[in-house]
């Protein structure tokens, strides 16, 4: 087999996958009243990128093959995914209630309405005990090994994906994290991920055992093996780099969205304070 060869029959139908993101297109349609918004594109992605996360190679191989590939497969459920579908749901107003209740600009309201840090340490951890719970070896094997535990896996992720990213794109304005809280929410997790792929990338154990001895129906492991020259620690060490590489820089991107909003944010108010005045 070739590459070539890999990537064009590499593809899977997966009914269970296209049950799942036609439910999440109904959801957000009914939510949104049946009327079709311009964000209604990034629900239209986030759709897509699940779809090319299972029956595209990316899923074909991260079922007992490639780590590297599982890996990629939980960063785009994770990282990816939850807030392209929290985006969609944002309805675009200008304004929330403040603290006081009074209406006021979303730039306020993100900050003086913005709950207590409490509130945020549960979403927190979904997020990063997300990557951490899922790779312990019992259970990363386990979804490996059994498609109902792989379901269940899946879903899981999704939901601790949007539950990590709901104070931050939530779409209630009124209860997102103030800018800088959001940034030392997203660094926090970043270290986190960092510590867990480099954990991966230098651990002398298979994290996932099943990965180490696959079971070739494809006929791809000679071209995995031999042709792309990844053993199975090479592999590994690539799925930990995704983990820790990619992944921080998709907290650091999120982290430099917020500090774009607090200079919005400090427009905004200079505005209203001159339009006041």
């Amino acid at each position: 087999m070739t590459t070539g060869e890999l990537l064009l029959t590499a593809w899977q139908s997966d009914v269970f996958v296209y049950a799942v993101a036609a439910a999440g297109v109904v959801a957000y349609a009914a939510r949104m009243q049946w009327k079709l918004t311009l964000r209604a594109l990034w629900l239209a992605l986030a759709a897509a990128v699940f779809l090319l996360a299972f029956v595209s190679p990316i899923g074909v191989l991260a079922r007992g093959y490639l780590f590297s590939a599982h890996m990629l497969q939980h960063l785009l459920l994770v990282l990816v995914i939850p807030p392209l579908v929290l985006s969609a749901l944002r309805t675009g107003s200008k304004e929330a209630p403040n603290s006081t209740g009074a209406p006021g600009a979303a730039g306020t309201a993100g900050t003086a309405g913005a709950p207590g840090a409490r509130r945020f340490v549960l979403p927190w951890l979904a997020g990063v005990s997300a990557m951490w719970l899922w790779h312990a070896p019992t259970l990363c094997d386990a979804a490996s090994n059994s498609i109902g535990v792989q379901r269940l896996q899946t879903v899981s992720l999704l939901i601790m994906g949007c539950a990590f990213f709901w104070p931050i794109v939530g779409p209630r304005t009124a209860r997102r994290l103030p800018p800088f809280g959001a940034m030392v929410y997203l660094f926090a997790a970043c270290v986190a991920c960092t510590l867990l792929g480099i954990l991966v990338t230098f651990s002398p154990v298979e994290v996932c055992s099943i990965y180490a001895h696959p079971v070739d129906g494809l006929g791809a492991m000679p071209l995995l093996r031999d042709g792309w020259g990844l053993t199975a620690k090479a592999d590994q060490e690539i799925g930990g780099l995704l983990m820790w590489v990619p992944g921080c820089f998709a907290y650091a991107g999120g982290m430099l969205a917020m500090f774009a909003r607090y200079h919005r944010e400090e427009a905004a108010d200079e505005l209203a304070a001159k339009e006041a005045a």
